[in-house]
């Protein structure tokens, strides 16, 4: 019975509908004040620091989907957001966008922090091999390498002091909530 059907599907003819036509999300509109947003959730957990969520907000950004318009500024902010954070597949889409926007000394430096922040597997693979086309297609020069080593470096310094701030400023804001408890408790006895 499964050899049958399968040899039906295999016989069937392929059917191209050159004549379908995409049609992109529509904009979300609010229709009374108090509506929210459909990705309001989302987006909080992005602003809370998710970095799934944000690099799902830079995708539906970068495609205009879910409600949300397209926005490339927006989209490379809420991936770099993520890849700051350690969600290395951002580094891979804010190279596509670099090559999107025909910046190919920027897509050779996103996909050369994507090569050192991938330890191994398919997506340092798939982005050693985009770097190579991007260096190839567009015949970057040793002085274009260079300039774009000079940015890796200060992106990742920048990174780096980035999130030292974040760890001393949680730091603080957990010594405040232990002051406060330790008076609390002198008050109670």
């Amino acid at each position: 019975m499964i050899m049958a059907c399968a040899g039906l599907l295999a016989s069937a003819p392929a059917v191209a509908r050159a004549d379908l036509k995409y049609y992109p999300d529509p904009v979300y509109k609010k229709l009374n004040d108090e509506d929210t947003i459909p990705m309001a959730e989302i987006l909080e957990m992005a602003g809370a620091g998710d970095v799934r969520a944000q690099f799902i907000i830079g995708d539906l950004y970068a495609k205009g989907k879910g409600g949300l318009a397209q926005d490339l500024a927006e989209a490379r902010r809420w991936f770099e957001k993520s890849a700051i954070h350690g969600y290395n597949h951002s580094l891979i889409r804010l190279a596509a966008l670099a090559k999107r926007e025909n910046k190919p000394v920027e897509a050779w430096q996103w996909y050369t922090l994507a090569i050192r922040n991938f330890d191994y597997g398919p997506e340092r693979k798939f982005a050693s091999g985009a770097r190579q086309a991007v260096a190839e297609t567009a015949q970057l020069s040793a002085a274009d390498i260079r300039q774009a080593k000079k940015f890796l470096s200060a992106w990742e310094n920048m990174r780096d002091r980035m999130l030292e701030d974040e760890k001393k400023a949680a730091l603080e804001q957990q010594d405040k909530k232990t002051a406060i408890a330790g008076v609390v408790a002198d008050e109670q006895n």
